[in-house]
């Protein structure tokens, strides 16, 4: 792959484990930088038991959890999980968390405070160092810090919104921004980050960046957007599009969610029954429908696609993420697509 563009692969843990490490040495022969092992406890097999495996089955994928979250593990948990995938894959180790998602709302609890991932980043962060941390009348270190030779696990937090931006630029080594896929709306991102940033004494180019994109890929455009309206109406109309939507040079009009809309379970963007999920966003024309799928990702045939990843390096988007619209089924066709067409014609 062009120097300038790294990209990586969600991978869900719904198959089963020999299934899910062949997916994971398909992603790295297809020429991918790295895979992102989803984290959702009660429908992903363990997100650190697969990547150390997957850090054994591999040996150039960088692999990190897509993304952990503060509750479901204590920080001293997470910390020497992350330095144990190091010594297996020194130097291809990286640890995103966010504030938990479908790990929530699977188990009836609320996503993590601000607070709560402050407190949470900076924990693990002086655990990984090798230095120690107070707990109660105690102070403790992780035994075994460095132990991948000193390469390091790179911190980075996932975020979505104006002050998890700042957030993550003011306490993690990066950042992997959740935000959507315009100029606009990167560049708006981008000064949140670096506010954030200015905080500790930084600058953009001390952190790394990358940006979640959503992707479906199809023979057209039409159906590529078909495909994914549960996801371009869930993010854009309920999650985390109306934060960054007006700087995205579209004019999207409001709209009365249905509620049977708001009541699919865990919720539109993840819908079971997805062609049945396509049938309820009907409220929203395919005009609009495909503005927000160029606002959010990569959603058209491969040629579309790979066009748009041009475009957007050339406004400093030079590290991806790709978010299949498929939340929990097998990335195989968008593997594909980019081995066979996407990945090559950027190298080309």
């Amino acid at each position: 792959m062009a120097e300038s563009i790294r990209i990586s692969m969600r991978v869900p843990g719904t198959s089963p484990m020999p299934e899910l490490l062949e997916m994971i040495r398909n992603i790295e022969a297809a020429g991918f930088d790295g895979a992102g092992i989803l984290d959702s406890q009660m429908i992903c097999r363990d997100t650190f038991v697969t990547m150390g495996l997957a850090a054994s089955a591999t040996s150039t994928l960088r692999l990190f959890p897509a993304v952990t979250n503060p509750f479901g593990r204590l920080p001293s948990v997470l910390a020497g999980a992350a330095q144990t995938v190091a010594e297996i894959a020194p130097g291809r180790t990286r640890f995103i968390i966010g504030t938990g998602y479908t790990s929530a709302s699977t188990i009836g609890r609320r996503p993590a405070t601000l607070r709560q991932m402050r407190r949470c980043i900076t924990e693990v962060k002086a655990l990984l160092a090798g230095d120690s941390v107070s707990y109660g009348d105690m102070t403790n270190r992780l035994d075994f810090a460095g132990s991948d030779g000193g390469q390091g696990v790179p911190v980075l937090m996932a975020a979505s919104g104006p002050r998890s931006l700042q957030l993550a630029g003011e306490i993690a080594d990066g950042a992997l921004l959740l935000v959507g896929y315009t100029p606009g709306i990167v560049e708006r991102a981008l000064e949140h980050l670096e506010a954030g940033a200015k905080r500790s004494g930084r600058t953009l180019d001390d952190l790394e960046v990358i940006f979640a994109v959503r992707t479906c890929v199809a023979d057209s455009n039409e159906e590529a957007r078909r495909l994914a309206r549960p996801v371009s109406v869930h993010w854009g109309l309920m999650w985390g599009g109306p934060n960054w939507l007006p700087y995205s040079g579209f004019d999207i009009p409001d709209y009365e969610i249905p509620q049977a809309v708001r009541d699919v379970y865990p919720d539109l963007g993840h819908a079971p029954n997805w062609e049945e999920a396509i049938d309820l966003t009907s409220f929203v024309s395919d005009e609009v429908n495909g503005q927000l799928c160029d606002a959010m990702g990569l959603i058209g045939t491969p040629e579309h696609c790979t066009e748009r990843i041009r475009q957007m390096a050339e406004h400093g988007v030079t590290q991806l993420y790709l978010m299949p619209c498929l939340t929990f089924a097998p990335p195989e066709a968008e593997v594909r697509a980019f081995g066979n067409h996407i990945i090559p014609a950027l190298n080309g």
